[in-house]
């Protein structure tokens, strides 16, 4: 059996504290015997256009992702990143990523 889990959070003005809520989630999820945990859209920061910029992060610097990747392979399970404001090109984009079990970003490049 492959056990799915989602995780909905109340998020605050704080990326730190919403990445502790995050990671808490995912430990508790993957003690219930989860093998993918999905995280909701824009987990990391409040859901409003005026915190996005700030709250934005590129992929190759990322503290999300490297959080994402950390939990994934503590745990061994697959994660969903649910969205975060991603900065790529001086644009704002609202990105999922999955990660695998090995802390990786697969790519489809």
């Amino acid at each position: 059996m492959f056990k799915i889990a989602l995780c909905q959070s109340k998020v605050v003005d704080n990326k730190g504290e919403n990445l502790k809520n995050a990671y808490k989630l995912i430990s508790e999820a993957a003690s219930n015997g989860a093998d993918m945990v999905a995280l909701c859209e824009m987990f990391n920061c409040p859901y409003s256009g005026k915190y996005f910029s700030s709250y934005g992060e590129k992929e190759a610097s990322s503290q999300t992702i490297e959080m994402l990747k950390t939990a994934a392979t503590e745990f061994g399970i697959y994660l969903i990143g649910g969205s975060i404001p991603e900065i790529l090109d001086n644009k704002i984009y609202n990105t999922s990523f999955v990660v695998n079990a090995k802390g990786e970003v697969p790519r489809n490049d």
